[in-house]
This record gives structure tokens, sequence and C-alpha cells, in this order.
């Protein structure tokens, strides 16, 4: 089934599975989908239902979040509204409630229902997701929080459908930051989620580049030019307070944090030569990891942090290695193409994403973390700083096409492809985080 490219959802009956806050479940179907943007699931996603007061601006923003979510993971198509013959049944979220009929009748496979409640201030939304011709309930979720937060309720309604179809949870309740001279003729740093919605977290009135997500999301660590030259900085997310860090330990560009929080690694350029530290701050401590007269660059942790992916010019050309960590053993990863760099490492630890020139132009290309043939993804414009999404399933990348940078998103078979962000400016340095708690 899986190396089919019948796109199909299989429906396989698994166990029971108790969710935390979750609509009552009397069995946890589970499927999978193969080839992501060749052919779309249809599915129904019905507005939601008051259980009480109505709020239409409040439905409609969670419909349209969730329907963007949908269309951004390539495997659904949600059927319009307008053709629907029913909306939410009254009564418990429960197979027996709805009428299958009617949903097949327009074309569904699958279909969500849901209602909400505002009360006291407090939001509760809750849905369940049918599989509509094998008449039964593949899951269900409750949601409770400000009502401000509707946007991301939707956005995990999106990652739980997902979920339920494929075993795995979707990437939406997530940010991206990224670098923009939108709005100046300076670069700063800034977040985008994937409603579209976008926030500008600097004013350095100078250049900034090359950000990264602490492992608990409470910070983002990039390097600015504000000073002079390029020192690292920490942005606190919750007060907006700036750190230079390491600013006794060298000149730093760029960092990624182990996944334990413990130990960032940084590209440190000393007498005119550039090699990879760690920097523990706990202790004001450092560690040389490569002393090479090649130039090494953009470090990239392993998801067990047992290893660092890295660029390095030392075979002659920009390639992609891989060091073990503490012992440093280095691994080279890339043999074709003579200008592979900004190395990443994929959350499920299988795979290496970066950018490799072809001609003028730089392409994305994926490659098994523990060597062989790459996959080149990208086929227009020039293409750079490939950052995986939190479920391994898209890749997020820079593309300069014409007169300006924009981000971009392309599935991991390369199918499917989407623009992410508009406007003006160019943006670039994008940096997905994991899912948010």
């Amino acid at each position: 089934m899986a190396g089919s490219r019948r796109i199909l959802l299989c429906l396989v009956v698994g166990c029971a599975l108790a969710l935390p806050g979750a609509v009552p479940v009397s069995a946890q179907l589970r499927g999978e989908i193969v080839g992501p943007g060749a052919m779309r699931i249809p599915i129904a996603a019905a507005p939601l239902s008051p259980a009480g007061q109505a709020d239409t601006s409040l439905e409609a923003e969670f419909s349209r979040v969730l329907a963007g979510d949908l269309d951004i993971s390539g495997l659904f198509r949600v059927i319009d509204p307008a053709s629907y013959i029913e909306g939410v049944p009254p009564g418990p979220l429960g197979p027996e409630r709805v009428n299958f009929l009617n949903w097949q009748a327009v074309g569904a496979r699958g279909v969500l229902l849901g209602r909400y409640e505002r009360s006291q201030g407090e939001l509760t939304v809750e849905v369940a997701f049918f599989d509509v011709p094998g008449h039964s309930m593949l899951g269900g979720r409750r949601f409770r929080g400000d009502p401000a937060e509707v946007a991301r309720m939707a956005h995990r309604t999106a990652d739980a459908i997902l979920e339920f179809t494929t075993g795995i949870p979707g990437p939406f309740d997530s940010k991206l930051a990224f670098v923009s001279n939108r709005g100046g003729h300076v670069r700063e740093l800034f977040t985008f989620t994937l409603d579209g919605k976008i926030n500008k977290l600097t004013n350095h009135r100078s250049v900034v580049m090359a950000p990264a997500w602490s492992p608990d999301l409470r910070s983002i660590v990039f390097t600015s030019f504000r000073d002079g030259a390029p020192d690292l900085f920490s942005l606190d997310l919750a007060s907006k307070a700036e750190t230079k860090l390491a600013s006794k330990m060298g000149l730093n560009i760029g960092g990624a944090w182990r996944p334990d929080g413990g130990l960032l690694a940084v590209a440190r350029e000393q007498e005119g030569n550039t090699d990879l530290y760690t920097l523990d701050f706990r202790g004001q401590a450092q560690q040389r990891l490569t002393e090479h007269w090649g130039i090494d660059v953009d470090p990239s942790w392993s998801p067990d942090g047992s290893r660092l992916a890295f660029c390095s010019s030392r075979g002659g050309v920009p390639q992609v290695y891989t060091m073990s960590y503490p012992d440093k053993k280095v691994s080279r990863v890339t043999f074709s193409g003579n200008y592979n760099c900004s190395p990443v490492w994929s959350p499920d630890g299988r795979n290496i994403a970066y950018a490799g020139r072809i001609g003028r132009d730089f392409h994305v290309f994926v490659i098994p973390a523990g060597g062989g043939a790459a996959r080149q993804l990208t086929f227009r414009g020039s293409n750079e700083d490939p950052t995986w999404s939190p479920d391994s399933r898209f890749i997020a990348f820079s593309r300069e096409q014409g007169a300006s940078k924009k981000i971009f998103l392309v599935d991991v078979t390369g199918k499917w492809e989407r623009q992410l962000t508009t406007g003006d400016g160019d943006d670039t340095s994008p940096s997905w985080s994991r899912r948010l708690d």
C-alpha cells in the first residue's frame, strides 16, 4: 500500500485511545494517505455550531484558518459548504447522530463536525472527525482557552485531522521566525503563523540574520550587526527583553541549540578562519569542535543531540558533513554538486535538507542522514535556507524569484509547493519552531 501511487484513505481498525480533554472515542481508526499533492481527499468541514449565543465572526475565523491549513497540507480538498445538505446534529458528537448518506451525497470521504460555547470569558471548542464511507468516528478533540485563541484551536484541529488519518499530527500549531526588510530598508526579525499573521520582533535598524528557536520556544537566538559587528542576541518572547550572548567568548555567527537546551553550537571567525564551537552559558565555557583550514559553518543538531550536520569547504568546495558528539568523528554526506550548504536535520532524524547549487541558482535537496542518493525538491527560482516542519512532512525555504524573496513551502516528496509570505520586501532565513505547547 505504501508503495502505491494511488491516492486513497485506507482505514484500518486500531486500538481504543483515550485522549486528554477529547470527545469520547469508542475505537481509534488509523489510516494512511499516500502521495501528498498529487490528488486530494475530499472532506467536509461544517461550520461550528453554537451551544448558546452565536458569534459569527468567531465561526468564520475558525473556518478560514482550518480550510487554509488543510489546503496547505496538500492532502485534502474542503468541499464548498454551500453544497452541504446538513450541519452539526444536536446532542453528543457520535457516529450514531451523523447522517453519513447526506455527507456521502456531497462527495465527502471525511467530515468534521463541531460546536463551541463562550462562557465567562472562556471559549470551549469540541470537534469530531468521521470516516464517511466507514460510518465511523476517527477521533475528537476539546479545546478551552481565551476566545482570542480561536485561530490556534483551528490549527490544532487541522493537526488532529492529519493525526486521525495518517497517524502523525500536522505541523500547523507552530510558528516560523524569519528575517525581512518589509516596512523599511533594514532587516529585522519577524514571526509568521500559518494563518498568515506576521509579527515584528526587533527594531535594531540594522542587519539581522540567522534566527533559531530555543528548544523550549521561549526565546529566539539571532545574529545582529546593530553594534557594528556580528553579535549573537537572544530575544525573550514573553518579556521582549534582548540579551547579547557570548560577549566575552569571541565573534560568533549564527547558532543552533542542542535539543536539550544545554549547548549552543556556533560558527566562530577567528584569525581569518571559521570553525565550529559549542558554548555553555551556564558556566561561560566553550569547546572547539573543528580545527581545519577549511571554513566550517551552518551547524544543525540531530534530534537526539548526538550528531551535528554542518557545511565545510575542507574538501575543496562546500559540502555537507556530519560530526558525532562529543567524540568529533566527521563523515562526509554529500558528494554530488560543487556547492552544498545550509544543512538542517529533520525532526524525525531520518533526513538532512540542504541548499545545493545548480548553475547560478540554488535548490532544496533532501538526503538520508547516513548518506545516500539526494533528491531535488525545487526546480525554479533560487532557493536557500531550508527548515523542516515539526512533523518532517514539509520544508520551508526562501526563494528569490524576480526582484524579491519570499518564504515558500514544499512537501518532502517535491510534489506540492506553496508560497507562504506575500507583500513588499525580501523575506529570508526561515526557522520553523516545534509544535507550540
